[in-house]
């Protein structure tokens, strides 16, 4: 890892036009050494200058085996290491073409640039990353390789083979210090998208419509997305795929999901933020965070003790109310208080959550199992609604889910259950809520060293071994990490991100394979 006050080396395929272009803009503002890789040299070796001094572009044709390897000798010769590899280069189909009359030379073309070389300029970051110990990879897939789009076949098959390959990498990799991930655009507006309108295939009322937000990504919205997955702040996630998209992947209805574009809520300083759950674990760390950007805070704390002292170290400037979340009367009195206060709420941090009782299902009562399931959804929802009724001009919600809510976890019936409630719900209102302005998206933290987890390992429901093992990064996360990546989903950086969930597990989720993921020999 390089220090923060050391400039990156930062290579982008693709580099010298569209979303490649915009993040090696991005790269060079935050004052990274930036190279521009692309089959176009010239332009960019105009993009390079018009970076200023310190750039360099590299000719690269992803699809040559040889110019892509003397592309990342060339990186490596002048500054000697490469910390972050933005794997962009890519190409659509000239147009939608039905699958029966694509001929095979056309699929092996797009998918040796799309698939292969992808794989190529990922491996030969691989190979210098893993052997400097430290590096990230983001990949550019795309929506199109999460949903179907009608006569893409090709195209849509070469990013749903981006977004594995991103998996399979960043669990080889992880244990050697490299992180893999991938950014996921939806429809954005480059010269590639602009083409296609103005040919007549791509017909922008029908794609506007489609999309929650309603309206396209720009460019620089995708470049956050990737910054952000690049830096240090996304220390854990693994294998990861952040979908950029207005929500346009997470919508399921058979009309229309918008009818006007969504207003982009303004970026207010100080902001008003809503925590719940924030005495404790990740919940206190967001509280930290925030507070240290100077926000505002109202912080919502079940345990009497542990508010009372949260109220005495924040002091006058925030508000702290001890409130259970399902107490639906006293949730929104908080938000009510807080309205009344600082007139409105920009963040909702919807953190509060309870564990399970831990009893073999044929033991679990109804009781056992409501009173889970009504803290982590239920009291997840109703909070949501008071702080959407706060938010008049707009927010951000991020929602606690949780790996349980993606994948199985034995016996553990009603928080599992909770979970993947909480995630659909963050869908559906980010779908209805968008014209509001308001964003919501899902953080699914994996094992975390929260006061509750480390509970069940002095208590001895959880095997601490085989979790970290399990693990490719082969280690627990640590509460910061997960509320650095709820900070980027309720920043405006996060502007073109709704109905998302973030898994931030060390790889956990990437994970598919038998036995361990991490080996630490």
């Amino acid at each position: 890892m390089t220090s923060k006050t050391t400039p990156r080396v930062v290579l982008v395929t693709g580099g010298a036009d569209g979303i490649g272009w915009a993040a090696a803009q991005r790269f060079a503002r935050a004052g990274d050494r930036v190279l521009i890789a692309d089959r176009d040299f010239e332009r960019a070796a105009e993009r390079v200058i018009s970076l200023g001094a310190g750039h360099v572009a590299i000719a690269m044709d992803v699809s040559s085996e040889a110019q892509v390897r003397d592309g990342f000798a060339r990186a490596l010769h002048e500054f000697g290491r490469l910390d972050v590899l933005i794997n962009n280069a890519g190409v659509t189909d000239p147009q939608p073409t039905a699958t029966l009359d694509q001929t095979a030379d056309e699929v092996r073309w797009l998918q040796s640039i799309n698939v292969t070389g992808a794989f190529l300029a990922a491996r030969e970051a691989g190979r210098i990353m893993t052997a400097q110990g430290h590096g990230a990879i983001v990949n550019l897939a795309s929506g199109a390789g999460l949903v179907a789009l009608a006569k893409r076949t090709s195209y849509s098959a070469s990013k749903a083979a981006v977004i594995s390959l991103t998996r399979t990498l960043a669990c080889e990799w992880a244990r050697h210090g490299v992180r893999v991930n991938a950014v996921l655009p939806g429809y954005t507006r480059t010269q590639m998208v602009q083409d296609q309108l103005d040919r007549g295939l791509l017909d922008p009322s029908t794609v506007l419509a489609r999309i929650p937000a309603g309206r396209m990504g720009e460019p620089e919205e995708m470049a956050e997305g990737i910054f952000f997955l690049a830096s240090d702040d996304a220390s854990y996630v693994i294998g990861a795929t952040l979908v950029v998209d207005g929500g346009y992947t997470i919508y399921g209805g058979a009309g229309p999901a918008s009818s006007a574009p969504a207003p982009i809520s303004e970026h207010r300083s100080p902001r008003i933020a809503a925590i719940t759950g924030g005495g404790r674990g990740i919940g206190r760390c967001v509280v930290d965070l925030f507070k240290a950007t100077g926000d505002r805070l109202l912080v919502i704390e079940r345990d009497e003790d542990g508010a009372r002292a949260l109220a005495a170290a924040l002091g006058d400037d925030h508000l702290v109310v001890q409130a259970d979340v399902t107490d639906v009367a006293a949730i929104d009195a908080a938000f009510e208080a807080a309205t009344a206060r600082w007139g409105r709420l920009d963040v909702l941090v919807n953190n509060a959550g309870a564990a399970d009782v831990f009893k073999p299902t044929l033991d679990q009562s109804a009781e056992d199992f409501t009173s889970v399931y009504d803290v982590n959804f239920t009291g997840s929802l109703a909070t949501a609604k008071a702080a959407a009724r706060a938010m008049t001009g707009g927010g951000a919600i991020v929602n606690l889910g949780s790996i349980a809510g993606l994948g199985a976890l034995p016996r553990r019936n009603a928080y599992c259950a909770a979970k993947a409630a909480v995630t659909m719900m963050t869908r559906s209102l980010a779908c209805e809520w968008a014209l509001a302005g308001i964003r919501v998206n899902t953080v699914a933290p994996g094992y975390i060293e929260t006061p509750a987890v480390l509970a069940l390992k002095s208590t001895g429901r959880a095997q601490f071994d085989k979790i970290v093992r399990r693990a490719p990064i082969g280690r627990l996360g640590d509460p910061s990490e997960v509320a650095r990546a709820i900070a980027f989903l309720a920043s405006p950086a996060a502007s073109y991100i709704t109905g998302a969930t973030l898994s931030v597990d060390g790889g956990w989720m990437a994970f598919g394979d038998a036995g361990d993921a991490f080996d630490s020999l």
